[in-house]
């Protein structure tokens, strides 16, 4: 089973009416959040967002990709479950593909399933089965971080009271 969160950011692209000064116009599409750097070579800078989350799972497996406005210089999950005996885990995202002028990157991890606790290794495994009625118990948070700051963040799941919510914007698939 896989779910998709569709663009967080929608209507941070949208299209370029008059002088807008605080929008480049890159044909017909706004690209709100970018600094122009274009004169030193440099690629863009646009504010860090997370925009789209997609996460499934089998029988063997979690998959998890966040897909970001900007770059990230990191990208980590909490994960956790509403159960009388939680378990809780940590893991650093991987990035992936990203656009060399800065506008977005992608990070993702793929998590396969172990059954025994003591073999659960922070990104390398999870300790959470893949099926319905494990996910239905579980919550997550996701943060993006630059200069070692996080920058923005979204939690989800069955009780988001479990996570640290903060000032992260809740999610539903």
């Amino acid at each position: 089973m896989t779910k998709y969160l569709l663009p967080l950011a929608a209507f941070a692209l949208i299209g370029c009416f008059g002088d807008d000064k605080d929008c480049e116009d890159t044909d017909g599409v706004c690209e709100t959040g970018m600094t122009d750097d274009t004169d030193s070579g440099d690629p863009m800078v646009y504010d860090l967002e997370i925009d789209v989350v997609s996460y499934g799972y089998d029988a063997t497996e979690w998959m998890y990709e966040v897909e970001l406005i900007g770059w990230a210089e990191n990208v980590s999950m909490y994960i956790t479950q509403d159960t009388s005996s939680p378990w809780e885990e940590d893991h650093d995202l991987v990035q992936g593909d990203f656009d060399p002028h800065g506008a977005w990157d992608q990070w993702a991890i793929t998590l396969p399933i172990t059954a025994v606790w003591s073999d659960q290794e922070s990104g390398v495994n999870t300790l959470f089965s893949g099926d319905a009625a494990m996910e239905s118990t579980m919550a997550w948070r996701i943060d993006a971080y630059e200069a070692g700051a996080v920058v923005d963040c979204v939690v989800w799941g069955s009780d988001i009271s479990l996570v640290d919510t903060g000032d992260c914007r809740e999610i539903t698939f």
